[in-house]
């Protein structure tokens, strides 16, 4: 795991070198937090999807405080970016762990999905899965625009 946050990271880096943050990208990203900031569903009552969307959720607000940070310090205040550069990758990270561990949770929570009989459990599961589903499509390019966009603030693009 470490090796392929490393390999994003550097990947993100030789990106921001060729070209800093298009028009496109920053709309892309702005639309992706709009969406992060979608509702949790209630709790279905089957442990691995409920835990499965509360990981989601975590990874949603981390990457919209992410966002925020990065809007702030957008501003060009070089000693707030200084201090804040290693915080951020680290907060970065932590988010790719969530992904990976939301991403291989998606396994358990799929099975658990297929051994509900109650109909009406099924429906709130369903809608429960469909969350993560969605917060795991969302923040995984979003992380990677943010990983860039932080590499570029610190190279001073």
């Amino acid at each position: 795991m470490k090796k392929f946050l490393m390999c994003v990271a550097a990947m993100a880096c030789l990106v921001v070198t060729v070209s800093a943050q298009t028009a496109e990208e920053k709309q892309a990203s702005a639309e992706r937090l709009e969406k992060l900031r979608m509702e949790q569903p209630k709790a279905c009552g089957v442990q691995q999807i409920d835990d499965l969307a509360a990981k989601c959720k975590t990874m949603a607000d981390a990457t919209l405080g992410v966002a925020a940070v990065t809007e702030t310090l957008s501003t060009g205040d070089t000693d707030a970016l200084a201090e804040q550069a290693a915080d951020l990758t680290k907060r970065l990270q932590g988010i790719g762990n969530d992904l990976a561990e939301a991403t291989r949770m998606m396994g358990g929570a799929g099975e658990a999905l297929g051994s509900i009989k109650n109909p009406m459990k099924i429906k709130s599961a369903t809608k429960a899965l469909n969350y993560s589903k969605e917060v795991i499509a969302l923040v995984t390019p979003e992380t990677a625009y943010q990983g860039k966009v932080v590499a570029a603030m610190v190279s001073g693009q």
